[in-house]
């Protein structure tokens, strides 16, 4: 291991070769250049300084806060850099502590005694680096030298996008669809805040289509638009990801946006079923269920403020996080699954859409009522912990 290698290195030195218009640095893969791209990812990792060497374009980007310096200037001492082309795409995690590049990739840290080397022989120097490879979503880096391996890069930077968090139903439907999407959406320049926009219209009017019930059809489009702003909901946060868009307004418009689009879909087949069974008593298990999602988003909403964030994943989970134990605990664990955002909306909107609204009500009561619980639970072992 490299001496320092532990410290955050804020360093670069990127190789630059000479690449025909429209290739290397200058071609667009999801959305950015591969030069924009680079910059950000070193900037989004910490690395504040970069210097460039070589005779091939230089990457350009506005809104990457990194210092751009000569090549010849001194640099800190005993501070290693990484060395990388400009035609690289790759994993950003990779700069993180404790994440060492694999000895093929066309990315290295290397003690600041070789800068000096480097700077001199910028061709040796390149001559001598890996391709490298992209066949999954993490660890790789890879050269961008013509359109096929573009592609290789595309895929690895959507797989990339994919969260350890996801449930069942995100893993194996909604991911796959959302990614699907992505990779054209990104493509058009559309922000991921108007998207997010759109996609809790969805939820609203999924809601609007369940509380007029009749004729039939109407709940299968509530269940269909539900399900679909589940998982387009995927889609503005993997945009903002892969083109460095995120923020803190982005996170709170998703998660209210998630909020609304339940709360719309919950009403509606309470205020539908009331009236095709004429049921009054209804109107009133609705107004219970919405004060439980209500209590819900309230604590989740005063800790995501108390955090400084909008991101509902950072909420640490005092509650069934670790080993389950005995049989209250696995039940737990069970319910935490069932009660999942993704797999959540998938179940119920099939109910709606099958002409069970009624059930589709009662699962949503349920899983509401169960969410309220855990989450008062949760906040109060924070809380306990915190003093």
């Amino acid at each position: 291991m490299i001496n320092g290698m532990s410290q955050k290195t804020v360093t670069a030195l990127v190789l630059c070769p000479n690449s025909p218009p429209g290739e290397g640095v200058e071609r667009k893969i999801a959305g950015l250049t591969v030069g924009e791209r680079l910059l950000l990812a070193l900037s989004f990792e910490g690395v504040g300084r970069v210097a460039f060497v070589g005779d091939g374009p230089r990457p350009v980007s506005s809104r990457a806060d990194i210092e751009i310096f000569d090549a010849g200037s001194d640099i800190p001492p005993d501070e290693p850099f990484w060395l990388l082309t400009s035609d690289t795409v790759f994993d950003r995690t990779m700069l993180r502590e404790g994440n060492e590049p694999d000895p093929d990739l066309p990315l290295r840290l290397l003690d600041p005694s070789a800068w000096k080397a480097v700077e001199e022989d910028p061709a040796g120097w390149l001559a001598l680096t890996d391709p490298g490879r992209a066949k999954e979503g993490s660890r790789f880096a890879i050269r961008i030298t013509d359109r096929a391996i573009a592609r290789v890069a595309q895929r690895a930077l959507l797989l990339s996008l994919k969260k350890d968090a996801d449930g069942f139903v995100s893993r194996h439907i909604n991911r796959k669809i959302s990614l699907a999407i992505t990779k054209y959406l990104v493509r058009t320049g559309l922000a991921p805040n108007h998207l997010t926009v759109f996609i809790m219209l969805l939820g609203v009017a999924s809601g609007v289509f369940a509380a007029l019930a009749d004729p039939w059809w109407m709940l299968v489009i509530a269940g269909f638009l539900f399900q679909a702003q589940s998982v387009l909901d995927g889609c503005d946060g993997e945009i903002a990801r892969i083109t460095y868009r995120f923020s803190h307004t982005g996170q709170w418009m998703d998660t209210i946006g998630d909020d609304l689009s339940n709360w719309a879909f919950t009403l509606g087949l309470a205020i539908g079923q009331a009236r095709m069974m004429n049921l009054p008593l209804l109107y009133v298990a609705g107004g219970y269920v919405l004060v439980a999602q209500l209590w819900a988003a309230g604590i989740m909403y005063q800790r995501l403020i108390k955090m400084g964030t909008g991101d509902l994943l950072a909420i640490p989970n005092a509650v069934t996080s670790g080993e389950a134990r005995g049989l209250i605990g696995r039940i737990i664990k069970v319910l935490h699954v069932m009660t999942k955002k993704d797999t959540f909306v998938f179940i119920t909107a099939i109910m709606a859409a099958a002409q069970i609204p009624l059930v589709a009500f009662g699962a949503i009561g349920f899983g509401s009522t169960a969410m309220a619980i855990g989450l008062t639970i949760n906040e109060y072992r924070l809380r306990r912990r915190e003093h």
